[in-house]
Order: structure tokens, then sequence, then C-alpha cells
């Protein structure tokens, strides 16, 4: 029985020993453009609007990157009905962003400088080629439905839709691919994809009839095919009556984001 129990172990850790780093396109992190609100909690009227947004992300490191900076801009359209079903709403967005960034070695990734498993990678990344900054692009695009509601001040509701990407051509993307095709890392996810994402959210009214804004907290998720690749984020996001609003995201991927924009009311 201590035998089997060795043997077992011993495959456990060839087995998990043998995994290599983690990389993804950052196209799949998700849009830092945050779901917009009735300006009003009383209105019911029906509604179109547009908002435009732009945006600077940081990620110190994580995910076996390092020093990655993001500059991008969003647009989106969300038309709301009337009435009894005046809570419904229809979202979509589109966006394109770039930076640049550093490989790194995250352990909680599969990274470990001095594991015998990832000398390869960690040699490649001392190296000239590892050291270099590497520059990147993704487009975005997201559809979501949901229910919007506004119990007295209360801002609350949920959504639920897809968010696809689309990158490939960039530094960043090629080395990545390069670095699969050789053994050093797992590239997950491809350079172009498509996914569930849900939505849910609380916030406030300040104000009769919101008439000092709102302030929402949202929390978005992205589910893959594989649990570890899942992806989250958490914004919030101040939204003046006058249709200015601005932000602060934390999430996967792109750790740290600042965005601000306009929406405008038809």
């Amino acid at each position: 029985m201590k035998k089997q129990l060795i043997l077992l172990a011993a495959l456990s850790v060839a087995f998990t020993g043998c995994m290599k780093p983690t990389t993804h396109s950052i196209g799949a992190a998700l849009m830092p453009a945050p779901i917009m609100h009735r300006s009003s909690p009383d209105s019911s009227v029906q509604e179109l609007s547009v908002a435009a947004s732009g945006f600077y992300g940081h990620s110190g490191d994580g995910y076996n990157l390092e020093n990655l900076n993001a500059f991008g801009g969003n647009i989106g359209l969300t038309y709301r009905m009337a009435g009894t079903l005046s809570p419904l709403f229809l979202n979509v967005a589109a966006g394109v962003f770039g930076g640049s960034l550093h490989f790194g070695c995250d352990a909680s990734h599969r990274c470990l400088r001095d594991s015998e498993f990832d000398k390869d990678y960690v040699a490649w990344l001392e190296s000239k080629a590892g050291r270099k900054s590497y520059s990147f692009w993704n487009l975005q695009e997201r559809i979501l439905v949901g229910a919007d509601f506004s119990p007295a001040f209360l801002i609350v509701g949920g959504a639920v839709g897809f968010q696809l990407y689309e990158g490939g051509s960039s530094d960043y993307d090629k080395i990545r691919g390069r670095l699969d095709n050789e053994g050093l890392m797992e590239s997950r996810g491809g350079d172009n994809g498509a996914d569930v994402t849900s939505s849910v959210w609380l916030g406030s009214y300040f104000g009769r009839n919101g008439r000092f804004g709102n302030l929402v907290a949202e929390y978005d998720i992205i589910f893959k095919h594989q649990y570890e690749d899942g992806l989250a984020s958490i914004k919030l996001t101040y939204t003046h009556p006058s249709g200015f609003f601005g932000g602060v995201s934390r999430g996967d991927l792109i750790d740290f984001s600042l965005f601000v924009g306009k929406q405008f009311v038809f």
C-alpha cells in the first residue's frame, strides 16, 4: 500500500510539473465599457442611447505578463423598452485597444523560476528576446440582453450575452504563438474567440429623481471551457445627469483601468 501511495504521488508530481506556463490573448479581457442606466428612477419611456468612452489600463505582474499598459476606446448602443417592459434593454458595444507589455513568470499560472520543468522558458525570459517589450492590439464586441430595475433610489439588475475578440497579428500574439509551437508555453484561447458573459450590478441614485447622478458597482464574468481560464472584473462608475461618466475597474488580464466618457440619450 505504501509503495502504491508513493507511486501515485510521483505520478501526480510528474503530471502537474509538466504543465507549461499559460498565455492568453489580451482581447479576452472584459470590456472596460460600463453598462449605462436611466438618468432618473421614474423614467419608463422608450429610450435609445449612445455612450462613447476612452480608457487606460495597467497590469504590473500577472498571467505571466509584466508592465502591461493599454489605451483604447469603446462605443455602445443601448435600446430600452417602454411601459411595463421598461426594465428590459439590449446593449451592443464595440471597442479597440492596444499597448505594450513584457513577458513574465507567474506562479499562479504555472510558472516557477526555480522549477526544472520551466527552465527553458525562464532561460528565454532572461535572453534579449525575453526582456523586450512587445506591442499588442485587439478588437472587441459585446452584445447583452438584460433587465435594469430602480426600486426607490436603488439601481439593480443583470444581463447575459456574448463577448467576441479579434487579434493575432501583433508582436505579442506572434511571439506567444511561437513559444507555444516550441513547447515553452501553452497558448490558451486562441487569437480570436467568442465567450458567454454575464453582468450583475447594484447602485444608487443621488438626490430627488437622480438630480445628482448615480453610482453603480458592476461585476462582470466571462465563462470559458476550462474553469481556470474564466475572467472577471469589478467596475465602479459614476454618471452625471449631463451624461458624462467615469470610473475605475479591477479585473483579470488587465488589472486596473480608468475610463471616462459621455452618454447621449435620444
